[in-house]
């Protein structure tokens, strides 16, 4: 992308955060596309390992961020094809920007259905814990994931801060990152104090976590969409 083309993005982008909309340009360089191929290899492949530990260790909050990180590898095509389009098929600016925050506001569904499901299952586990969870496989894997999910968040960051697609799958990447962390840290307490309700505690918070990133993000898609739908009525009046 040239730096006339860039300079004019980000100009359009502070001119619709001053209208009260944001006209969010579609992800279409090379780098941006790159970055979305990236993360979908990279948790695709760990999502599955991660989903087979947890059914090994008997750890409800391995299998939850694993069950996440499956609804991302949907986010992640979900951005990719939106991407694609947009560049390929868009025949105008707005259709590309409504099409990105047709698929942030999908994502942020998909993100708010994850909590309340994990939310529900962690009720469920604190009331009756489990008699076993094996902490050294869990604590590994929460490891491995957290350097997988915080180098997905790094590269889509930069593409993240004026586009709405961009901007859902960078959440999904960086609730993961933070439900790795919990997950380890519930692995250490088990492991030293054998608070098997630490599990259940953990994806309680895991749901707390994914359910602060979906909210803002399906608020902000909703507002360009709306928006979008107010232009497109008054362009036909």
């Amino acid at each position: 992308m040239s730096s006339h083309s860039h300079s004019h993005a980000h100009h359009d982008g502070h001119s619709g955060h001053h209208s009260g909309h944001c006209h969010c340009a579609p992800p279409s360089s090379p780098e941006q596309m790159r970055a979305l191929r990236i993360a979908l290899v990279l948790v695709g492949s760990f999502s599955v390992a991660e989903l087979w530990v947890s059914l090994h260790s008997h750890s409800l909050s391995l299998m939850a961020d694993a069950g996440h990180m499956m609804t991302d590898v949907l986010a992640i095509a979900l951005a990719l094809w939106s991407a694609w389009w947009s560049t390929n098929k868009a025949k105008q600016a707005s259709d590309a920007t409504r099409l990105s925050a047709m698929s942030g506001f999908i994502n942020g569904l998909l993100l708010l259905i994850v909590a309340l499901w994990l939310g529900y299952e962690a009720i469920d586990t604190l009331r009756q814990p489990p008699t076993e969870i094996l902490s050294t496989p869990m604590a590994i894997t929460a490891a491995i994931g957290l350097g997988v999910n915080g180098l997905n968040a790094y590269l889509l960051h930069a593409h993240a801060e004026d586009n709405l697609n961009m901007r859902g799958a960078f959440l999904h990447m960086l609730a993961d990152a933070g439900s790795c962390f919990g997950v380890l840290v519930g692995a250490v307490l088990i492991a030293k104090f054998g608070w098997l309700w630490a599990d259940g505690m953990v994806s309680g918070a895991i749901a707390l976590l994914i359910s602060t990133s979906a909210l803002p993000l399906l608020h902000q898609s909703w507002r360009v969409l709306s928006q979008s739908k107010v232009d497109a009525q008054t362009l036909t009046l």
